[in-house]
């Protein structure tokens, strides 16, 4: 199969959707839990932080290919085995409403959940590195 890079943007699409909407669910979530505990938004970045490990340690987990004794497939980054759940359903409902059909990535050609959570974790750690060194909130 030859690389085809208008179906790899289509890809690439879907798991930057889903990563942004990560972010932000991190941020409204820790933003709640922060001003919940008088902390403000230096609360919320470092929930932030260490969300976006704890995201980064479970997709690290996702990412590991299946034992070959194992049986079903190998899995893989584009494997589309694993059923979509919670914010990923929604998130590729939402693209599936608002894309072309043509846009639309097939369930074959999503990229994993473990590749979506990581690209979510990376976000999510940056949204809070930018929130500290570009807007100043620290203690």
């Amino acid at each position: 199969m030859a690389f085809d890079s208008h179906r790899f943007a289509v890809k690439a699409v879907d798991a930057a959707a889903y990563a942004v909407v990560l972010t932000v669910v991190a941020f409204v979530v820790g933003a709640l839990v922060s001003a919940a505990a008088g902390g403000g938004l230096p609360g919320a970045k470092w929930f932030m932080f260490f969300a976006g490990f704890a995201v980064f340690g479970y997709a690290s987990l996702k990412l590991r290919p299946k034992a070959a004794w194992k049986e079903g497939d190998g899995g893989g980054l584009f494997s589309g085995s694993d059923e979509p759940v919670g914010i990923e359903r929604a998130v590729g409902v939402a693209l599936d409403r608002v894309l072309p059909p043509r846009l639309r990535p097939t369930p074959e050609e999503r990229p994993s959940s473990g590749v979506k959570l990581f690209l979510g974790s990376v976000c999510i750690l940056l949204a809070s590195f930018l929130m500290e060194v570009v807007f100043g909130i620290n203690y």
